[in-house]
């Protein structure tokens, strides 16, 4: 509100899946006078699981969205009529689902955390939306595998634990937090067992 020239892009993607009896707050919700320079935007994506889809949508001022239209009209023209009328039905069927998959997810959640709990030099923070958590490994960095290269970042960690073990997680480098990592829980609990048992064993393995 003191820098009126600086807008607001909202992401709320994750909107239904927030844990704890937590809810979102809108940022306009919160504040109205960012309504005329707030765009809000949202998807099908995460919450009703259509990855693939390609369907998102904004909520802004009358003119930005215009100007949003008229950009996509002459790049991707729109979006197929089939993934537009697969949103419609998300949005506008029945919504009873939500609450039973943000359950789901959030035992996934616990689960993982639970498992990386045992793994030497790793701690994490218990997230509170989406369907990630985020390690930091920096209590591993410096240390050796068995194959006798030395973790110096996050990216090492990642590549190794994949070489390794055939765990696959995402350095936290490229979402501007070096020394995590990400790990998707929106995956069946069988997998991610596995997954973090072998995360379990890498850093196990780690020795100075």
């Amino acid at each position: 509100m003191r820098h009126p020239n600086v807008w607001v892009m909202s992401d709320d993607l994750y909107e239904h899946l927030v844990y704890s009896g937590t809810a979102l707050k809108c940022i306009v919700a919160l504040e109205p006078g960012l309504r005329e320079r707030t765009l809000l935007v949202n998807g099908v994506s995460k919450a009703y699981a259509m990855t693939g889809w390609r369907i998102g949508y904004g909520a802004g001022p009358a003119h930005l969205i215009k100007a949003m239209d008229a950009i996509q009209s002459q790049t991707t023209t729109s979006a197929c009529t089939i993934s537009q009328w697969a949103a419609v039905e998300a949005l506008d069927g029945p919504q009873e689902f939500l609450a039973e998959w943000r359950e789901i997810f959030k035992r996934r959640r616990d689960l993982v955390l639970d498992l990386l709990s045992k793994a030497n030099g790793l701690r994490c923070e218990i997230p509170q939306g989406a369907f990630y958590v985020f390690p930091n490994c920096s209590g591993v960095v410096g240390k050796k595998t068995r194959s006798g290269v030395i973790l110096a970042n996050d990216e090492d960690f990642a590549r190794e634990l994949l070489e390794q073990e055939g765990v696959g997680v995402v350095a936290g480098t490229g979402f501007g937090a070096p020394m995590n990592f990400r790990i998707s829980y929106a995956s069946s609990e069988q997998n991610l067992c596995e997954a973090c048992e072998g995360i379990v064993r890498f850093c196990e393995s780690l020795s100075t």
